[in-house]
């Protein structure tokens, strides 16, 4: 063996070396802000009814964790979903990123379900009360419902139907960004009462980072014996966002729309900047 393999092999495994001793301090951080982003969003007090009486659950596991370096000196979030009676009726994040040598800490949900939401945040006196609820609508030339379907075959059905989406946004620059769906969903529920109804959650992300910028909800119901598909596209991002079914636009949210912020007059996308906090230091010894 020569003096170059020598070198070359000595160096890999320093590299791989720094690599193992780094990976205890990463998964010590990537903690950190999971707990960090958690207990935000724990903060959240979401309700369907005005009397604030039927109160949402929160589920604790995060449907999803991103990153995002090109934004805000590397932006990491976590998102949670809020559920009654087996449906969502809320989605939301929490994200951080660096700022001025602290932590900057966002908040970003958005109101899913058919009923309308109240929410307040623990702590404070932030309320959010969006002006209606967020239907879902007929999806249209959509494959019948299989009544005799087993769960596995909902699922790849699902997925199949999810895939004749395409979206693509534009940004406050005016450059157009492709946007690409995860393959894997986000979240798969059945409702518990009311109507027979089974929903997968899927996302729509760009190039620049892995954090959702439209979220797709589809929906196989079975309302008295009517079955149907129904589906909902809803913001993660303050671009402007385009949807297409087949290659046809079915939805769009302008971020310069003049009926609302985001074209949202109900108030249904709800963006925070929370608070700034000491930075979480890169590595301890606890």
């Amino acid at each position: 063996m020569n003096g170059k393999w020598l070198v070359l092999m000595g160096l890999l495994a320093w590299t791989w070396g720094v690599r193992a001793a780094d990976e205890p301090a990463v998964e010590k951080i990537e903690a950190k802000l999971l707990a960090l982003h958690r207990d935000d969003a724990m903060r959240w007090e979401i309700f369907v009814d005005e009397a604030l009486t039927k109160k949402a659950e929160f589920v604790s596991e995060p449907v999803f964790r991103w990153t995002n370096a090109s934004r805000g000196n590397g932006q990491t979030g976590a998102m949670f979903v809020w559920t009654f009676e087996g449906r969502p009726v809320a989605m939301g994040g929490v994200f951080s990123n660096p700022e001025g040598g602290r932590r900057i800490i966002m908040h970003e949900l958005h109101a899913l379900g058919p009923v309308r939401i109240f929410a307040r945040l623990k702590d404070s006196d932030h309320e959010w009360f969006p002006g209606a609820a967020v239907p879902l609508y007929p999806l249209p030339d959509a494959p019948p419902l299989e009544p005799e379907a087993t769960p596995r075959q909902r699922e790849n059905q699902t997925r199949e139907l999810a895939r004749k989406f395409t979206a693509h946004t534009i940004d406050d620059q005016g450059s157009r960004w492709q946007l690409r769906l995860l393959s894997r969903p986000l979240y798969h529920y059945r409702a518990t009462e009311g109507e027979s109804v089974e929903g997968t959650i899927f996302a729509f992300i760009s190039d620049a980072g892995t954090d959702p910028e439209i979220i797709l909800m589809l929906e196989a119901v079975n309302d008295k014996g009517k079955k149907s598909w129904r589906y909902r596209a809803v913001r993660f991002s303050i671009s402007s966002l385009f949807v297409q079914y087949k290659g046809k636009e079915i939805w769009r949210s302008l971020r310069e729309d003049p009926t609302g912020p985001f074209g949202d007059p109900n108030h249904t996308y709800n963006l925070r900047r929370d608070r700034l906090i000491d930075e979480l230091p890169k590595s301890d010894s606890r």
